[in-house]
Formats: structure tokens, C-alpha cells, sequence
């Protein structure tokens, strides 16, 4: 069995035809891998926000029980995912995977190892940081192969180079340093800031991707991948889409009908058909797994789509990335395996990412021990009904944002421990209008997901027993 877990950035549950009928975005692959597979429809981010997502859907645990508690990691900071934590890279190379991660990456990386004498704090200067020296980030954590791209931030460099697909309400018009490192090497030997661009690294991982393929089907040959023959293997593709800044390739403009934000999901969606296409040519579609999700809802500026485009990223849920709501964290999950899925199924299971790595082993039959994956669950039974499940149905899950706040969902209840459900106070009036919120004065916010998935009215004060029993759990979680 080889796995292909598509990491989407920013993508909203209602970004995707298979889960919107009424959506603006052409996704023809999506949608074919949803009728050939599963499409959970009560699937979960570990978080609201990219990096704890990642760390999450990588390790099976909370980001909030690591040494990071709130936020993503610095730029220059050490590798966030401790080398002694198992991942679903180092628990399949364990077995004799080959696994690779292409794309963002966001999980910190081992700068300590090529700095100078005199670097001071988190510098990642060429003048803190000798950058002919390898800077592992995939492979500190089991990656046998990494292809990804690291952020740098607007204090070293920042460009406005994408105005030219500048909409009246894109909130980031500039992109900070970013670079190439293949195998922990900069290429070229030193970042060159000016020639990066993020339409061009897009169309490059996408690539990429098929070219890995082709490496393992002998179709292709690259010195800098290395591969174990007939090994089977693992890809980790994290695409920067349809995350800020909005930079669809040329072929992609002006294809959708919700303006360079469709645009740059149809790249995306393009992308998982190469990826399959790859598949198809080294005879490897029927014995590979795909999983496509994303690791949080979408940005705030989805608002402005609806008004303009009539196109709800969200769907029918309240909230946007950041968010304790629905919308915040509820995205597109669709796992596809023809060797064991042989029609189309929809599954309205609760599941987190945080079970991706336990029903990967359960699938692979390896034995996750019990200091790893703590916060996983598993749904192998999903997709292979003769599997035995290691760990029992998942019944509840913590939802958490960058300000670290709080909420849990317990079967269909789910208690905000927060005055709301947003971070940012930047729902517009004319939204809650249009969905029919009920404003409310209570000190934290109770749902019942069954009669009232929006989340419009607030009954913590008539189930005070309810909310009582969830905070207690919400407590015991967090401190188990």
C-alpha cells in the first residue's frame, strides 16, 4: 500500500463542487476522486491555523500539549516535531517506506546545524547562517526525501511583485522571504529572495510530485531522489493553496467564477489530476491511497467572495480560519483506494486528522505503542471493513485557535469555551443577518450540531447541565 496525503492550505469545505452544489470553483479531479473513494463529511483540522494542523496530522497529538502552546513556530526556530516522536514518516520508513514531503513545510527546521559562530537568536541571515551547509526540516522527522520551501518573513525580504493579481480585498498584497532546499540544501547555495516566486514554486511541487512517482515507477531518474526498489512509499504534498498570496499559473486565470481565489484552487485541483495520471502511467493507481484534506477553513476574506461571487467557502457553516465554529476547522476530507474502496460511499463518522497516522498503521499492520499518536483515533474500518480498529470510534475532540482558546465537541454537542466562536470579531452583520444568528449575552457558547449544524442559537443557558459535563471533559483532556 502507498499513501499520497494531499495537505490543502486554507481551503474551505465549501471550496470544493463534491460538498457544494451551488460552488463557483470548477474541481472535475476532486470530484472524481470522491466518487471513486470516501468523503467524510464531519472531518476535522487539529486547529484553525496552518502549523499546528501540521503538527498534528503528522504526530496523531494536540500541538497545544508540545512546547508551542499558541501559534505557528519563529522563523529560525529548531524543528517544532521532537526526532524521537513517532510520525507517519518514521513509523513507515520504520517498515520500508520511502517517504517524502514537497511543499510547505512550516514545522521548523534544523538551522542550529549550519549556523555561524556568531549568530545571535533566531538570525537566519546570511550572515547567522552558512547556507552551503544542509538545513534539514523533513528529514529530522523521518522524510527519506524532502522537497519544500521555507518561510523567512518580511524582515529579511518582501515583495509586492504580486500586485499584478491584486483584488480590492486581498488582505497580504506582499510575500516575505521565501526558498528553495531540496534535501536540506539551499539551491543554488544561498537563498536568492528576488528570483523566488510562489506561482513558480506552485507549478514546481506539483511536478515534483509526478516526477517522485515516476522515480518509483522507473519512468524517470533523479541523483537527488533516492529510492529503495520496490519499496513502497509515502508522499507528503503540501501545495500553498489556496493560502494569500493568489498566484494561479497562467493557464488558470481567469477559469473560474470566483475570481484569482477559484483560479488558484482549479490549479490545485489540477494538480491532484497529475498526480494521478502519475499514478495511472507506473501502474500504481489500484495499490495507492490517496488522502486530500486541508488544515484549516478558509481565510477571512471568503466574506467579500459571497457578496461578489455568490460563492460560500465555508458552506453552510459559520466561521473562517481562526474560528472555534465549524467553518474554522471542518474541511474537505476525501480518502480514495481503489484496491479496497470499489464504489463511492459518504460517511458522516466524526473524524480528526489527528487519526490519519493510527488508520494508516491499522491498514499497514503496524503497532503504534502507546506513548505515540495519543490523540488519534481510527477509522480503517471506513475503508477496509476486515480491518480491526486499534483504538475505539472517535466521540469527542478539541478544537483550538492561535489566541488559544478552546472548544470541544462531544458527539453532537459542542461547548465554545469563549464568549463566541470567532477570534477576530470580523463576521459582518449582514452575514448573521443572512443565516439568521441569534445574538446572545451568555459567557461561553453551547450547539447541538444535529438540530442545529450553523451553530445560530446559543442554548447554553437552557442546558446548563450539558455545558457543565463538556467543560468538565474539555478539562480532563487537557490535562491527561
Amino acid at each position: 500500500m502507498n499513501v499520497i496525503l494531499i495537505y490543502a492550505d486554507d481551503l474551505g469545505y465549501g471550496d470544493v463542487e463534491f460538498l457544494n452544489s451551488e460552488c463557483k470553483i470548477p474541481t472535475p479531479h476532486l470530484n472524481k476522486l470522491a466518487a471513486n473513494g470516501i468523503t467524510f463529511t464531519d472531518a476535522h483540522a487539529p486547529d484553525t491555523i496552518c502549523s499546528p494542523s501540521r503538527y498534528g496530522i503528522l504526530t496523531g497529538r494536540y500541538s497545544w500539549r508540545s512546547q508551542i502552546k499558541a501559534g505557528n513556530p519563529k522563523h529560525g526556530d529548531q524543528p517544532w516535531i521532537s526526532p524521537k516522536r513517532l510520525t507517519i514518516a518514521s513509523m513507515l520508513k520504520d517498515v520500508g517506506y520511502d517517504t517524502a514531503a514537497i511543499g510547505k513545510w512550516g514545522l521548523g527546521s534544523d538551522w542550529a546545524a549550519a549556523a555561524k559562530p556568531n549568530r545571535e537568536g533566531l538570525d537566519i541571515s546570511s550572515k547567522a547562517i552558512d547556507y552551503s551547509k544542509p538545513i534539514h526540516s523533513g528529514r529530522c522527522i523521518g522524510f527519506t526525501y524532502d522537497d519544500v520551501h521555507l518561510g523567512y518573513g518580511r524582515k529579511y525580504y518582501s515583495t509586492d511583485r504580486y500586485k499584478r493579481y491584486n483584488e480590492k480585498f486581498m488582505i497580504e498584497k506582499t510575500d516575505g522571504g521565501r526558498w528553495y532546499f531540496e534535501n536540506g540544501i539551499s539551491e543554488g547555495g544561498a537563498p536568492r529572495f528576488e528570483d523566488f516566486d510562489m506561482e513558480d514554486a506552485q507549478m514546481r511541487y506539483i511536478k515534483r510530485v509526478a516526477e517522485y512517482i515516476d522515480v518509483k515507477g522507473g519512468k524517470a531518474t533523479n541523483p537527488n531522489i533516492k529510492t529503495k526498489e520496490g519499496a513502497p512509499f509515502f508522499i507528503f504534498y503540501a501545495p500553498h493553496i489556496p493560502h494569500f498570496p493568489h498566484v494561479p499559473a497562467k493557464q488558470f486565470v481567469g477559469k473560474s467564477k470566483c475570481g484569482i481565489y477559484g483560479d488558484f484552487i482549479m490549479e490545485l485541483d489540477w494538480a491532484v489530476g497529475q498526480i494521478v495520471e502519475a499514478l495511472e502511467r507506473n501502474n500504481m493507481r489500484d495499490d495507492t491511497m490517496i488522502i486530500f484534506t486541508s488544515d484549516n477553513g478558509p481565510e477571512r476574506q471568503c466574506y467579500d467572495y459571497i457578496k461578489t461571487y455568490n460563492h460560500n467557502s465555508m458552506g453552510d457553516f459559520r466561521g473562517v480560519k481562526r474560528d472555534l465554529w465549524e467553518g474554522g476547522h471542518r474541511v474537505p476530507f476525501v480518502v480514495s483506494y481503489p484496491r479496497k474502496i470499489k464504489q463511492k460511499r459518504v460517511s458522516d463518522r466524526m473524524i480528526s486528522q489527528l487519526d490519519i497516522i493510527t488508520t494508516v498503521a491499522d491498514l499497514a499492520g503496524i503497532k503504534v505503542p502507546s506513548t505515540a499518536a495519543e490523540d488519534g483515533c481510527s477509522f480503517a474500518s471506513e475503508i477496509d471493513s476486515n480491518c480491526k480498529e486499534s483504538k475505539p470510534r472517535r466521540t469527542a475532540m478539541i478544537h483550538h485557535t492561535p489566541n488559544n482558546r478552546y472548544a470541544i465537541r462531544k458527539d453532537n454537542w459542542l461547548l465554545v469555551e469563549w464568549e463566541e466562536g470567532q477570534t477576530r470579531k470580523i463576521e459582518p452583520e449582514w452575514f448573521k443577518k443572512s443565516r439568521g444568528v441569534i445574538s446572545h449575552n451568555q459567557p461561553f457558547e453551547l450547539f447541538n450540531l444535529k438540530t442545529d449544524p450553523q451553530e445560530l442559537k446559543n442554548v447554553y443557558s437552557e442546558h446548563p447541565e450539558k455545558a457543565k459535563e463538556l467543560l468538565m471533559l474539555l478539562k480532563k483532556i487537557q490535562t491527561k
